[in-house]
């Protein structure tokens, strides 16, 4: 009897103002006292709607729902600004690390036992990549983000005061491993707080911030040259200021960020493979740059000046690039962006196989261009990963991203190296023209990433 007067009001318009209306005119509370009698029949027992409920959701003003959905939002923003911050200061500590001690010991060993000794920086960060999960389970991810943090501060003062080979491995060794720890949960966070739609944008600034201490850091170097336990020392306490943001937001981030596990660190390669490929290009082409791109230029009849110059300008690039591929990331989709990024890096790398006959300006044009689009496939690898994993997958997923880094930080300059040997500078571009060819057509025929502004049309 209850299930057919229901069936006869769903059939009659529901007055207007007259109370909760549902679909088809029916009132709610109608409907909710009808199927609790509904049910009670059925079932022998009885699931009332509250009445009161009901109406207070009714009649909660919109501006006060969008009251709500803001302050549940400012949480998420000013734990994105934080972490962003902290990485603008501690890249800024690095970027003049990197060079400085290259220069320290270029005068105390050979140029392979220099290289190697930058590679102990690689080899900290897959230390910090296999101490992360155990150490965010035990501590929390805030924590463990804070004494990666520390670790870079004691290893930098340490720095200012060595000067042999081993010590400087060793010291280098856990300012890799403090940075992993760091990267690793801030990279983390930031995927996890950021909406899909805006990814791209967020991951656009914070490797804009990411990079910019790699433009200043030699600035720094250039006005202090002969002071270099100062500089250290003043990157020490440059690092420790990181531990201002890092701590605001140490329990968001610990309850953000899930720990994962090293065993799910191939897995998450293997289930995205072509993402981790245009990382492993961008980190590797970018520490080609940092290491060698002075030299590179040298080989092209520029003088040291100019070279130093050109290499300045590839990363200034990089800075002002991100920005833009990241709001192209959320506007133009994942897609088209990963393969625009390919095809102007392609399209820059041609012209400096032959041009023998290239100015300083032109090629100083195609340095800025080039350093935007490369880098700009980290950005994406970073809204991809983010797009694709969650939870603690998303954590093995940024921890594999670091070992992708490390690994090309580290075979990146050695190739480079026996290549610049063997073919010159006109070989090398020659090899980077190759690989983005082999990315852009890998994309244009495997790559489906998922795309956010897909997602949501289909979810309407």
């Amino acid at each position: 009897m209850a299930d057919a007067q229901f069936v006869r009001r769903r059939s009659e318009a529901a007055m207007p103002g007259s109370g909760l209306e549902g679909a088809g005119g029916v009132e709610v509370r109608q409907f909710a006292h009808e199927t609790s009698i509904t049910k009670a029949f059925a079932c022998g027992k009885k699931y009332r709607l509250s009445e009161s409920s009901l109406r207070g959701i009714s009649r909660t003003p919109p501006h006060r729902q969008e009251d709500a959905m803001t302050r549940a939002q400012n949480p998420q923003t000013r734990m994105i600004v934080a972490l962003i911050l902290g990485v603008t200061i501690y890249g800024l500590a690095m970027g003049t690390t990197y060079p400085l001690l290259g220069l320290l010991l270029s005068d105390r060993v050979s140029g392979a036992l220099n290289g190697l000794n930058t590679a102990a920086t690689g080899l900290g960060l897959m230390t910090g990549v296999v101490l992360v999960p155990g150490l965010a389970r035990r501590l929390g991810a805030g924590r463990t983000a804070l004494a990666g943090v520390g670790l870079l501060a004691v290893a930098l003062v340490a720095l200012a005061f060595l000067r042999d080979f081993w010590p400087v491995f060793a010291a280098r060794v856990i300012l890799g491993c403090g940075a992993g720890l760091m990267f690793i949960v801030a990279e983390t966070a930031l995927n996890a707080a950021a909406a899909p739609e805006r990814r791209g944008q967020i991951m656009g600034v914070y490797t804009a911030a990411n990079a910019l201490g790699f433009v200043l850091g030699p600035a720094m170097i250039a006005l202090m040259p002969d002071r270099p336990a100062a500089l250290l020392l003043g990157c020490a306490a440059i690092a420790l200021m990181a531990l201002i943001p890092f701590a605001a937001v140490e329990r968001p981030v610990s309850r953000l960020v899930v720990p994962g596990s090293a065993r799910h660190i191939v897995s998450a390669i293997t289930a995205f493979p072509l993402a981790f490929g245009f990382l492993f290009i961008a980190s590797m082409i970018d520490a080609i740059a940092i290491s060698l791109m002075p030299v590179i230029m040298l080989d092209r009849d520029f003088d040291i000046a100019q070279a130093v110059l050109l290499a300045a300008v590839f990363h200034v690039g990089l800075v002002i690039g991100q920005p833009l591929i990241g709001l192209a990331l959320d506007r133009a989709g994942r897609r088209r962006t990963v393969l625009g990024c390919c095809g102007l890096s392609l399209a820059c790398t041609l012209p400096l196989v032959s041009g023998s006959g290239l100015g300083f300006w032109p090629v100083a044009g195609l340095m800025l261009v080039w350093g935007g689009a490369n880098y700009g496939l980290y950005t994406a690898g970073l809204a991809l990963i983010g797009d694709r994993f969650q939870a603690e997958k998303l954590t093995a997923a940024i921890a594999a991203l670091a070992s992708v880094y490390a690994l090309a930080a580290v075979i990146g300059p050695v190739v480079a190296g026996g290549m610049m040997n063997a073919l010159g500078a006109k070989g090398l571009f020659g090899a980077a023209a190759v690989v983005y060819l082999t990315a852009l057509c890998g994309g244009l025929w495997l790559f489906r990433p998922v795309e956010p502004e897909w997602q949501k049309h289909q979810i309407r």
